[in-house]
């Protein structure tokens, strides 16, 4: 395919994300699902407890040892406690009974609770998708900020702070199509997008690569 406008708010490639604030978790949750069936057609979500290196901090003892009997890893191998799907209410009950938890002096906390999905976007302007989201149209090709072309994703992270990360590639989309799309995410999303993380990837004469350039959505200053 010719192009695909990406936006890489705050990547998740390296392990930024959207804060949201003092939302509670339940709320935060409630609010990725809301956008998730608001604007997307997502893949099963992988949701786990994680225990992540926390400088000058560790996982308490007692917590640790509830987490892994109620949610065992298939692996001692493995570092994430997975939590099926079906099981998240009572995942997240048990994140909101070890609140508050301690931080560190970047406000990190020892146990973490992600939730993860890729997914294709609805069509703003009708039903269906968004055409051509589909990576191989692309080559597979993947931006320096770790975006593939053609595939979007988003995980929600809950610890002491909330974030949502949200990467997202447009196939095709010119800036009138920008004009509907953004203002349509704005409103499903619980934080603001950066109007600084949006590029058009644009396919080099040779067609063996795409170019990158910096764009602001509702200004037509590329196409």
């Amino acid at each position: 395919m010719e192009s695909a406008v990406v936006y890489d708010g705050l990547p998740i490639s390296s392990g930024g994300a959207h804060g949201l604030g003092h939302t509670s978790a339940r709320d935060a949750l409630a609010a990725w699902l809301s956008f998730l069936e608001a604007c997307t057609v997502a893949s099963p979500i992988e949701s786990y407890f994680d225990f992540p290196a926390t400088p000058g901090l560790t996982v308490d003892g007692e917590v640790a040892r509830l987490i892994e009997h109620q949610f065992p890893r298939s692996s001692s191998r493995l570092k994430r406690f997975p939590v099926p799907w079906e099981r998240m209410e009572a995942a997240l009950s048990l994140f909101e009974s070890i609140e508050p938890q301690p931080t560190n002096q970047w406000g990190m906390a020892p146990v973490w609770l992600w939730c993860a999905a890729d997914f294709r976007l609805r069509s703003p302007i009708g039903p269906g998708l968004w055409p051509g989201q589909d990576p191989d149209l692309f080559g597979d090709f993947q931006t320096p900020t770790g975006v593939t072309l053609g595939a979007s994703s988003t995980r929600l992270v809950l610890q002491a702070k909330r974030s949502l990360g949200l990467s997202l590639s447009i196939p095709m989309a010119t800036d009138a199509d920008l004009d509907l799309i953004a203002p349509w995410l704005q409103a499903a999303l619980p934080m603001t997008l950066s109007s600084k993380r949006w590029t058009r990837w644009t396919l080099t004469r040779d067609k063996r690569s795409y170019r990158g350039r910096k764009i602001v959505p509702g200004t037509r200053a590329s196409r």
